[in-house]
């Protein structure tokens, strides 16, 4: 009876390790061989002020043995950047490239910093994956070289700096070590 029911719980596992390694392997490529459509150009990073647009290409590779339609798809996109211009549908050839100019759009309340969004490559003949483009959004006008010097001279004037710390440190150490023996 044990015996039994230990059995039945490993073929229970079994079918559920089953079906999720099929689950995962029919949503996106496992490796490299089963992608046969693949990004072969990516931006490094995309720079955007508040309230304007930039554009980046991207270049997919066919290294399968059919012709494909393949669009861009995008996901995971904050909601102050939208997808403003993107190439639609392309035919792709046997082992040939083709670059898709893609134009992003950044609210005028979008705050500087680092953003990110996936993209994707999306045909009947791929199973897609997923590549990270990152978006690096600048605040207002750049600081001066002059302001910044002086604003660091400012700072180092209120520092006490680090000699005094590391004084008042050892001489706080001293006296509670020689409290610490009476």
């Amino acid at each position: 009876m044990v015996r039994t029911k230990h059995l039945l719980h490993g073929i229970g596992i079994s079918i559920i390790l089953v079906i999720a390694a099929v689950s995962v392997w029919s949503c996106c490529a496992a490796t490299p061989d089963m992608d046969k459509i693949r990004f072969t150009d990516l931006p490094p990073t995309i720079d955007i002020k508040p309230g304007s647009q930039a554009s980046f290409d991207v270049t997919l590779g066919n290294f399968g043995n059919q012709y494909a339609d393949v669009s861009i798809n995008a996901r995971s996109l904050p909601d102050t950047l939208t997808i403003v211009d993107g190439d639609e549908e392309k035919l792709l050839d046997m082992g040939k490239s083709v670059t898709y100019h893609i134009t992003i759009g950044a609210s005028d309340d979008i705050a500087p910093g680092t953003y990110q969004f996936e993209i994707a490559d999306k045909s009947h003949v791929d199973q897609h994956t997923w590549e990270t483009i990152d978006v690096r959004v600048r605040g207002g006008s750049m600081p001066t070289l002059a302001a910044d010097a002086k604003s660091e001279q400012t700072e180092a004037e209120k520092s006490p700096g680090f000699g005094v710390v590391a004084m008042m440190s050892a001489l706080l150490l001293a006296y509670r070590s020689g409290r610490a023996r009476l």
